[in-house]
């Protein structure tokens, strides 16, 4: 029986000979994230949400740019021409609210209003409309400057959370096809090897060297074992199928690959993923609400001041050599609006809601930081104790071929039997599963780590071409 020791021997090196070596066609982690960042559709959409914030700033400059109007207004009635009214402007708004105007304007007829009377080539005017009072710092189209910044900056914090869902989600799938994929190579290989060894025995039992029961109980093993490997080849086809929802790309036969055969491991320390926090997209999304928020605040506030607008006009005729102090003194055009509620429960009402809002959301900051940081320590926690637990499994391997060839020794001195030499390999084969299923929970974990701290978008979204 000696001669089988060698075959016992091999089964148990195979698996363990698959773990550590690389494959020419192996698609690691790394290479794996590319391909999603490069070619999955929700990647894209991604990137599209960034383009979106962009067009918010935009759009909210917009409000910035210079506007040429022009107005004509006609009356004809019972053959008499009423009026013929004709005003076009240039109006330029500015940063700090002060609107710069500068137009020309043409009125004729027999009822025209006296106050549109001017020359008859028409008259120049160029002047100013200054908020004294309330708008003149924070005014609505400033105020949606900023807040199309913040709109740019919580669309760009929200396609970093997609990627970061993304990719933790397919770093699940790869390393559920890592474990389905070196379950399947360690049931295929180990079945080939219990087929032959059956064949032995049943050689021997016929030969009266071994008693048949010896021959039925090898028997049993290979059918255990044969259907292990049709489960595990319709676990591994699963696997294939949701690996294939995040590899969109045609130049890769998904057949032909192979997982990696080590995640790594985790070097940094617990307080550099906690550091991570504060930019995990969900706390910072939480800051962009509250900067959004003391905007309202601001303004609100800024309500609480009188409205004062000052309008200044000077006129220009084109045929009037006057000097320019002549215009300022006595050719302009001039308007003051004053406004101002009495009680302003409304505006104080308003001012109180918008800080109670902020007060609410600050709030909530806290409970998404502590939430984020006790994510980051399970994580880290769980880690470290798979990596502890990867390195105990190994020892276990270890020990399991040592009571695996001490049985073989007892069974070549007739003091033990197939049914214990048989129990003895499933063990061992067994504890090789579960170190597959320690590796796999350890690449997982690590990405929990690495999504918990936000870095998964990131990483990802820093790959794209702006």
């Amino acid at each position: 029986m000696k001669k089988y020791w060698y075959i016992i021997l091999v089964w148990l090196m195979l698996p363990l000979m698959a773990i550590g070596q690389a494959r020419p066609d192996t698609l690691g982690i790394r290479d794996y994230y590319e391909l999603i960042g490069e070619f999955h559709p929700i990647a894209h959409q991604a990137l599209l949400i960034t383009q979106r914030g962009a067009l918010a700033i935009s759009e909210a400059r917009g409000a910035f740019d210079p506007k040429l109007v022009s107005n004509f207004d006609s009356k004809n009635f019972g053959g008499s021409d009423y009026y013929d009214v004709w005003d076009s402007y240039l109006q330029i708004p500015t940063f700090l609210n002060l609107d710069l105007k500068a137009g020309f304007e043409k009125h004729s007829g027999v009822f025209l209003n006296p106050e549109r009377t001017v020359p008859e080539d028409g008259l120049y005017y160029a002047g100013v409309s200054i908020p004294i009072g309330q708008g003149l710092i924070n005014h609505p189209r400033r105020i949606a400057l900023r807040r199309g910044e913040i709109t740019n900056q919580q669309l760009a914090t929200q396609a970093v959370q997609v990627l970061n869902n993304l990719v933790l989600d397919a770093t699940h799938i790869y390393w559920n096809w890592y474990e389905r994929y070196q379950k399947y190579e360690i049931t295929r290989s180990n079945l080939d090897l219990i087929q032959e060894r059956f064949e032995g025995i049943r050689s021997s039992a016929i030969n009266g060297d071994l008693a048949p029961i010896d021959s039925t109980e090898a028997l049993i093993q290979v059918q255990q074992w044969t259907n292990a490997l049709r489960k595990a080849e319709v676990d591994l086809f699963k696997s294939k199928l949701l690996l294939q929802n995040f590899i969109w790309t045609d130049s890769l036969n998904i057949e032909n690959l192979v997982p990696q055969l080590s995640p790594g491991a985790v070097s940094e320390g617990l307080d550099i993923y906690l550091n991570l926090a504060t930019n995990h997209p969900e706390w910072q999304l939480l800051q962009l609400e509250n900067a959004d928020l003391d905007l309202d605040r601001r303004m609100s506030q800024e309500r609480l001041k009188p409205v004062l607008n000052l309008d200044y006009q000077v006129l220009l005729g084109q045929t009037n050599d006057s000097e320019m102090g002549d215009y300022l003194a006595n050719n302009y055009k001039v308007g003051v609006l004053f406004e101002f509620p009495v009680l302003l429960r409304k505006e104080r009402a308003k001012l109180k809601t918008a800080k109670l809002k902020l007060q609410e959301n600050e709030l909530k900051q806290d409970v998404q930081f502590r939430k984020i940081s006790n994510r980051i320590r399970e994580a880290f926690n769980t880690t470290n104790n798979l990596e502890s637990m990867i390195d105990q499994q190994r020892e276990m391997i270890i020990n399991y071929q040592r009571l695996l060839r001490g049985e073989q020794m007892k069974f070549d001195n007739g003091e033990s039997s197939i049914f214990l030499i048989n129990s003895r390999q499933n063990s061992a084969l067994e504890a090789q599963m579960k170190l597959i299923e320690l590796i796999s929970e350890f690449g997982k974990s690590v990405g929990v780590l690495k999504w918990s701290g936000g870095q998964f978008g990131d990483e990802l979204l820093s790959g794209f071409e702006m």
